[in-house]
């Protein structure tokens, strides 16, 4: 592609000449939005803050990205190319990064240079001395530019690349460079755009795999890495003045402190590694949405409490002295649905930090404002970007490529200016004096140059902690750090520069070396180190220290692990913390037999389930786990507890040596549990016992119940007799059907289909349901009853359709279709159904709604698989913070759930050996066992019985939804979908 060179000229000059002429397609009937003035004028600020236009259209367009150099200028990344999703991308646009300078520091731009316009798909844009860095899926790109006359010297070198885009959630795609306090480049990925990153020409064993989380780039030692796994959309990060980083994220949970080594919750899909069995939960103690189960909680528009929705754009943590002391510290990010800025206090708690809401600030007045990037500026007054558009993240309404602002956010006058960094200017200045937005620009300059001969700083020993770490980390960009000065930061009385001390002596150790493609770059044994760290984790009073050193299990090589990870776990006061327990089992998962070591110097409840979990294949180590459950009082039951986790899915496991004896001790203790375990293990008398229980009337239902499903899970002889004669038991009936699915016999499905009628519960019926579409014998009956009249057809649901078309039985389709109807439509008649139903709903219809009848029929049909306000399924999406206020992305979804389907959202189709038919998605699988999570449950499955798998292009949430409802019906559902806040239920309204 040609390079069109850097073109300089005044504000409101026309554009270059060849640079393709950009259009809308917005297809919101909602006008234009303010003048970028009026815009200003109408957020919402605290007394004494002034709003101004810094830029705005034509000037700058479709902003998504912001960084600023050493001179103090804003690079400002446009994209033109991100469209709808029935586009994806229109590569007939490109994309372009230009520099913004306001010489005279009065809030508003004098100068506008185009760097660069012809790149695409550029999602974000950084500058050091020698060049800008670009991101542009599925590449990382860097553009040189030695003498910085803002030219660029050729074509963008291809740094790394294998950063995919997904077809669907393609806005989940990476984004996000930022220079970290350790001279490393970060930047981010979503979890629906999973990656293989590289250099260009790496061979495929040897990339590493993303799959969302956050990531890092080291230019001088050509390294990449991924040091913090999962989160949804991660979309803005920072570091506070202290170095320790935190990013926002969109979903499931907004902000998280960015622990290297962390594998972070997921809302969907799961971990690369199937021995992270249990992710890192967020690290705030709010939502910005009601997720509880009260209703009342957001009456009289209170929703807007709780902070405005789930996604979040842009970050950074306040450093400056500009703005209110206040302010000092507060982390700051937009949030999209709330068109307002979050703010979050940042506090110590345990190992780590907790964020708490603060009060909301910067409300927009403009109803298309978008925020999609923050960052303090030169002067300490705060930027933000607006991309200005009536869509959100999806974009499904079509992009408004012709406006864009970037407002400065400023209180009182400027009383303090940064200077341009250069080479006259004294650099220990910047350290001191610069305030945060100059030792980041001094830190980044400095790792640029070439050739340094050295950096005088002064001593580092006498200055507080926040110039101390600043010292550090520019020593540490200059490559003038010896490893004696950092050893003797060790002992440091300052938990912040012990942390420091540690995260750069162990900088240049491969995280993950013993897992993955990493695996031949294995860390260097130091004994030196090893022994400090040991004695630091028994001694050290510090949570944070600990958790460093937790997280840097990961670069140590195996021989030393055990050590560390036993000194740490050794720690009792740290059992219950919020990140320990899982950073040091993720430090010791990959490892064999060692790791019942650190089982033998823990207590923590957690670590130890991890690591008998892990155990389960292994003979060997079932057989010392069960001798150290027999042992040790206080660990038995969670070792137990961890066996059997291990042991789901499994009919039938290997009695480990020694069990009858170990056994005696461990009914005392803990009786269900080991009872459960000797039946797995083939114990006759444990079977019986667990029947026995099972079969007693005076016996508790939830004990009983849970005796039937331990039977169920080992396939115990008579099983089949013992379900049939439970199935009339209030209570067990669903549990005693999951048993019976099990056989392959017509006579269960007939007698099923026949005694359907005759139960009164309806989750008992509906598990009748659920396992006559199993079986295509089954499902021919289900289908004769309905024809005859003894099933009401509504019983059976879109999803139970769908499975017996799974069968692919032409015979079974026919009487489908004759019976209950066409699953499928045309894309000609699913398009003319939602613009049916958006005429047929418009806003005086829906106030209408009976909203409280929308919340019936939601539990009815959308429940199963959707979370809203806490309640429901996790099969599919949370619905609570979703956009489910715009009408036409809902009906999209609803009534063309298969036009666009995430990979995590795929349905697979199981089938068994003894042709039972599942359908769901997988959530786990491991060398024995498969977890698949179907419409009513998670089903763990033995591989050996699936006779095959097949991954299906559709999602598991079906079309037709909409159809078996009445207009009405309609009407009052999406009613309650677009609401903002819960309802009552009609028995709960007074």
């Amino acid at each position: 592609m040609k390079m069109l060179f850097a073109i300089l000229m005044p504000l409101g000059a026309a554009f270059a000449d060849d640079f393709p002429e950009v259009y809308n397609s917005e297809k919101n009937q909602k006008g234009e939005p303010m003048s970028p003035e009026e815009a200003a004028k109408a957020f919402k600020v605290p007394e004494g803050f002034e709003v101004t236009v810094f830029a705005a259209e034509p000037e700058v367009r479709n902003p998504i990205a912001m960084a600023w150099d050493h001179k103090g200028r804003m690079w400002v990344a446009e994209n033109y190319t991100y469209a709808e999703k029935e586009k994806r991308f229109d590569l007939s646009l490109r994309d372009r990064v230009v520099i913004f300078e306001d010489a005279d520091r009065n809030g508003k731009a004098e100068k506008r240079t185009v760097f660069s316009d012809t790149l695409q798909m550029l999602t974000s844009v950084e500058v050091q001395p020698g060049g800008v860095w670009a991101m542009c899926p599925p590449q990382l790109l860097f553009i040189p530019d030695a003498n910085g006359d803002d030219v660029p010297d050729g074509e963008p070198e291809v740094v790394l690349d294998g950063f995919t885009v997904a077809k669907s959630n393609y806005h989940n795609f990476a984004n996000g460079l930022r220079w970290g306090p350790d001279g490393w480049l970060y930047g981010r990925c979503g979890g629906s755009c999973p990656g293989s990153v590289g250099a260009p020409g790496t061979p495929d064993v040897e990339r590493v795999p993303l799959r969302g989380g956050i990531w890092r780039y080291h230019p001088k030692r050509k390294f990449f890495e991924v040091i913090v796994h999962g989160t949804t959309n991660p979309w803005g990060h920072d570091w506070d003045e202290h170095g320790e980083g935190f990013f926002i994220n969109t979903v499931n949970g907004h902000l998280w402190h960015m622990i290297p080594g962390g594998h972070f919750d997921r809302p969907f899909g799961r971990s690369v590694n199937d021995k992270v069995y249990e992710a890192i939960q967020m690290h705030a103690d709010h939502w910005h949405y009601d997720r509880g189960e009260s209703w009342n909680k957001s009456r009289n528009g209170a929703a807007n409490d709780f902070g405005g929705g789930h996604s979040h754009i842009g970050m950074c943590i306040y450093q400056g002295d500009h703005l209110p002391k206040e302010w000092q510290g507060k982390l700051l990010t937009w949030n999209q649905h709330g068109r307002r800025l979050n703010v979050e206090k940042l506090e110590r708690e345990g190992s780590g930090y907790v964020a708490r809401h603060e009060p909301d600030q910067f409300l927009a007045g403009d109803d298309w404002f978008r925020g999609l990037d923050i960052r303090e500026g030169p002067d300490g007054a705060l930027y933000g970007l607006d991309w200005s558009d009536t869509g959100e993240c999806h974009d499904h309404t079509g992009v408004h490529r012709t406006s864009g602002r970037i407002y400065r956010f400023s209180w009182g006058s400027i009383s303090k200016l940064v200077l341009p960094l250069d080479e006259d200017l004294e650099l220990r200045n910047y350290v001191y004096d610069g305030g945060p937005w100059g030792w980041r620009q001094a830190r980044k300059w400095i790792a640029g140059r070439e050739n340094l001969d050295s950096v005088s700083l002064g001593a580092i020993d006498g200055d507080p902690t926040l110039f101390r770490l600043r010292e550090l980390w520019i020593m540490n960009a200059a490559d003038q750090l010896k490893r004696k000065d950092l050893i003797r930061l060790l002992a440091d009385h300052d938990e912040h520069i012990c942390v420091w001390a540690i995260r750069l002596l162990t900088d240049t150790w491969p995280i993950d070396s013993v897992y993955g493609p990493m695996a031949h770059r294995k860390a260097p044994s130091v004994p030196e180190l090893r022994d400090r760290f040991v004695e630091m984790a028994k001694e050290d009073g510090s949570g944070l220290v600990r958790l460093a050193l937790a997280s840097t299990l990961q670069r140590m090589p195996v021989e030393d692990r055990v050590v560390l990870a036993s000194a740490l776990a050794g720690r009792a006061e740290d059992a219950e913390d919020h990140n320990l327990s899982k950073l040091v089992w993720f430090g010791i998962m990959t490892l064999g037999e060692e790791k019942l070591k650190v089982a033998e110097a823990t207590s923590w409840p957690d670590l130890l389930r991890y690591i008998a979990r892990s155990a389960v294949g292994d003979a060997k180590l079932v057989r010392e786990v069960v001798r150290l459950a027999a042992q040790d009082e206080t660990k038995s039951g969670f070792l137990l507890k961890g066996l059997m986790e291990g042991f789901k899915g499994w009919k039938k496991a290997p009695i480990p040596a020694e069990w009858g004896a170990d056994s005696v001790e461990l009914t005392k203790r803990h009786p269900k549990l080991t009872r459960e375990l000797s039946a797995l293990f083939g114990d006759g008398r444990a079977r019986d016992s667990l029947k026995a229980t099972a079969l007693n009337n005076k016996e508790k239902i939830p004990v009983r119940k849970r005796a039937l499903e331990a039977l169920i899970d080992a396939k115990v002889e008579g099983l089949r007799g013992l379900c049939e004669k439970l199935f009339w038991t209030n209570g067990l009936c669903e549990t005693a059907v999951k048993g019976l699915v099990g056989f392959d016999d017509p006579l269960i499905g007939e007698s099923l289909t026949k005694n359907h009628r005759k139960l009164y519960h309806v989750e008992d019926k509906a598990a009748v349901i659920d396992a006559l579409v199993t079986r295509p014998r089954w499902a021919g009956f289900l289908l004769g009853a309905m024809k005859k009249g003894d099933i009401p057809q509504n019983a059976v649901t879109p999803f139970h359709a769908r499975q017996i078309l799974a069968m692919k039985d032409e015979a079974l389709k026919t009487q489908l279709n004759e019976i209950w109807g066409e699953v499928r439509q045309s894309d000609k008649v699913v398009k003319a159904r939602i613009v049916t139903l958006e005429k047929s709903l418009a806003s005086e219809v829906r106030a209408k709604g009976d909203m409280a009848q929308g919340r019936v029929l939601f539990q009815t049909l959308c429940a199963t698989c959707h979370r809203l306000y806490g309640q429901g399924g996790k099969l599919g999406p949370d619905l609570t913070g979703s956009g489910r206020a715009d009408l036409g992305y809902l009906l999209e979804n609803i009534v063309d759930p298969n036009s666009v389907v995430p990979v995590e959202y795929q349905m697979s189709l199981v089938k068994l050996k003894n042709k039972r038919v599942l359908s769901g998605v997988v959530s786990a699988s491991t060398d024995r066992t498969v977890t698949l999570r179907t419409l009513t449950e998670e089903v763990t499955l033995e591989k050996s019985a699936i006779a095959e798998t097949i991954l299906l292009p559709d999602s598991m949430m079906p079309p037709g939804l909409l159809d078996t409802l009445s207009a009405e019906q309609t009407r009052d559902l999406i009613a309650y979908l677009m609401h903002p806040q819960q309802v009552a239920l009609p028995d709960e309204k007074k």
